[in-house]
């Protein structure tokens, strides 16, 4: 038999406490759902920071189409995520941009040499055109040439529909935003998308993003480069550059740090955790500012991860025709092809497809090449 003390403390015996009935009622529970759908306060500080990659890769995408620093990268809930990893880098490595998105190899069609591409934009320019090139089991080797003339200034983006779809969102946004205030008097909402695309915008148009983004020097004479994935990819694309820039310099992946980027990236950082605040004190209306984030988040998703074309990346090559991609059975049958068609372009993509012993039909035609 416990002692009467803890016979109480477990409810035991005549002087247990009494113990409340419990209530039925989900009235309370109800109430609590209701008042959180209508006016979903607390979620919008935890959304804010969330999907900073995202942002890097729509900046990535957009910097460097103007006019002057103007990047149309709407403002989103992974502002604030983002300038925090931003605020990492710049004051770490000093890059603004993020790796690139898939393993690349840039060889050089006259010397062979092969380099490990450390760009993005050219991770970009392989990665888009594999999905838009007759490819089969094979090898397929599509040659692109740069234009001669003068449409298009290499390092400068053309502005297609993940531009435009930019500059509307953002448009549409402050619209959303300007309804609370003229139904019911609350302006915040305005302020709160008016300051998150003030800062979106700043932090976009850095001058680092396309100074890092086209880092080569200008090309001065004749360039033929072969930029693949590699012993097992079934694509190889051969640019063949009169002028523009040295694919080899923007494969290196040069730094470009600015002072300046380290300071202003710590500045916005500060400014998106005081928006931030202002998001955690909005009292009402959150729906209307829920939609603008949303439609932000929506167009960053959309911008970093679209397929654009050669023009879009700051690439500009002439119209391709049937001639310019060689696709044969065997993958030694397109290398060989590809070397009669640009001298060099086979025999240097060759130890890259072919690190092993060649057949002595083989081994005869290349020894002939080489001689």
């Amino acid at each position: 038999m416990p002692p009467p003390r803890l016979r109480r403390l477990l409810g035991i015996g005549p002087h247990a406490p009494p113990i409340a009935p419990r209530s039925s009622d989900p009235a309370p529970f109800f109430a609590a759902e209701n008042t959180s759908w209508k006016s979903p306060d607390d979620i919008l500080s935890i959304l804010m920071i969330i999907g900073g990659d995202i942002v890097q890769r729509a900046v990535a995408q957009l910097a460097g189409s103007g006019p002057g620093p103007f990047a149309p990268v709407a403002f989103s809930f992974g502002w604030l995520a983002y300038s925090v990893s931003a605020l990492t880098s710049a004051v770490g490595d000093g890059r603004l941009l993020p790796p690139p998105d898939i393993a690349t190899y840039v060889v050089n069609a006259r010397t062979g040499y092969v380099r490990e591409n450390a760009s993005w934009v050219l991770g970009r320019l392989l990665r888009d055109h594999e999905h838009r090139t007759f490819k089969g089991s094979s090898l397929t080797v599509a040659f692109f040439r740069t234009r001669a003339d003068g449409r298009g200034c290499a390092g400068v983006p053309a502005r297609d529909w993940v531009y435009w779809c930019g500059v509307l969102v953002i448009l549409a946004q402050l619209a959303i935003a300007v309804v609370p205030g003229a139904l019911n008097g609350n302006w915040i909402v305005l302020f709160i998308t008016a300051g998150g695309t003030a800062l979106a915008l700043t932090a976009s148009g850095l001058p680092q993003w396309r100074e890092e983004k086209f880092a080569a020097r200008e090309l001065k004479g004749r360039e033929v480069v072969c930029i693949t994935r590699g012993n097992g990819s079934t694509f190889a694309m051969v640019v063949v550059s009169e002028t523009g820039l040295r694919l080899e310099d923007l494969a290196s992946g040069r730094d470009k740090r600015r002072t300046s980027t380290s300071v202003m990236s710590a500045v916005l950082c500060v400014l998106w955790i005081v928006l931030l605040l202002t998001v955690e004190g909005l009292q009402g209306e959150a729906w209307y500012l829920l939609a603008v984030g949303s439609l932000g988040m929506v167009q960053n998703v959309v911008a970093a991860g679209a397929k654009r074309s050669a023009d879009a990346l700051g690439f500009h090559f002439e119209p391709a025709t049937e001639g310019d991609v060689v696709r044969k059975d065997k993958v030694m049958q397109s290398l060989m092809e590809a070397e009669k068609k640009e001298p060099g372009v086979g025999l240097s993509l060759l130890p890259l497809f072919f690190p092993g012993e060649l057949r002595p039909t083989e081994k005869g035609f290349w020894d002939k090449v080489r001689a």
